[in-house]
């Protein structure tokens, strides 16, 4: 035996001392501490990861408004109309209520144009919307409208530019 080895006192010598000195590892108290230490750890990290996603999507969504407004604008550019065509045609939306709405990113949007026309140059806004309606279940009667606010609005100034005399370069 140990104890006459060592040369031990008796009362190191008795079994449930020897025992006690052998076991090595952990206590049901020091798990207990370590996995309440892990869990307020994990629980912040949790929170960040979860408002990652939803600022991911809030950045993905405003950058699709973003384009979808230029886009739009580019089309009012591109139609080569004096002020007056512009404010014939008015206000507009796009696609029209009575039509699907744009789907991208797995969200639907439609286009506002507004024509300001007692401005000078005339000013054309674009704000782009989420169309909540069209995520409503088909059992709900609701119609297609643009009372929220807009997720983006480009504003652009538009003035009539028209040449006296083309004169060929020489």
């Amino acid at each position: 035996m140990q104890c006459f080895r060592r040369r031990l006192s008796t009362i190191d010598c008795q079994p449930s001392v020897i025992r006690r000195r052998r076991i090595k590892g952990f206590t049901y108290i020091e798990l207990l501490i370590t996995l309440a230490v892990i869990a307020v750890l994990f629980i912040p990290i949790m929170q960040l990861f979860s408002s990652l996603l939803f600022s991911a999507q809030a950045s993905q969504d405003l950058i699709t408004a973003t384009n979808l407004a230029k886009w739009q604008m580019e089309r009012i550019k591109n139609l080569n109309i004096n002020k007056a065509g512009l404010k014939e045609m008015g206000d507009s939306i796009y696609p029209a209520l009575d039509e699907a709405p744009l789907e991208l990113n797995d969200a639907k949007w439609r286009i506002k144009k507004e024509v300001i026309a007692e401005t000078d140059p005339l000013e054309v806004r674009v704000s782009v919307y989420y169309d909540v309606a069209a995520d409503k279940s088909a059992d709900e009667e609701v119609r297609p409208s643009l009372e929220a606010k807009p997720v983006v609005t480009l504003v652009t100034l538009i003035e009539d530019m028209f040449w006296e005399e083309i004169r060929p370069v020489k």
